[in-house]
């Protein structure tokens, strides 16, 4: 299993402008813009953590790589917390991802996959 979302508008296209500056600017348009869709991540997060609440999406700022000028690779870190009624009990662990940005320059598309997890057959 692997999710993903698809973003555009004024933030991917200032990455875009962004691929042959510098280094700096481009991190802090990529932190900009995972916090302007941290609702949409969430959503995304939950493929992988169906059972628990996501929140508090932040980028590592140290882990953000230009592979090739269409690939950008950077890990966050986000919460899951989960409320159980019947034991009265919360729970809050913090969780890492690799996230893979693909660029699409011709229709000014960002593609945001998440890690793949094989998925177990059923017993």
């Amino acid at each position: 299993m692997q999710s993903s979302i698809k973003v555009n508008g004024s933030l991917v296209s200032g990455i875009l402008s962004g691929l042959n500056n510098s280094s700096d600017a481009l991190k802090e348009r990529l932190i900009q813009l995972i916090n302007v869709y941290s609702d949409q991540l969430a959503y995304m997060l939950l493929a992988y953590h169906p059972r628990e609440k996501v929140s508090s999406i932040q980028v590592i700022a140290d882990s953000i790589h230009l592979n090739i000028p269409e690939v950008i690779t950077l890990k966050i870190q986000y919460a899951l917390e989960e409320f159980s009624v019947c034991s009265a009990i919360d729970t809050l662990q913090l969780e890492k991802m690799t996230l893979t940005m693909l660029i699409d320059q011709k229709t000014k598309e960002l593609e945001i996959k998440g890690e793949y997890w094989p998925e177990r057959d059923p017993d």
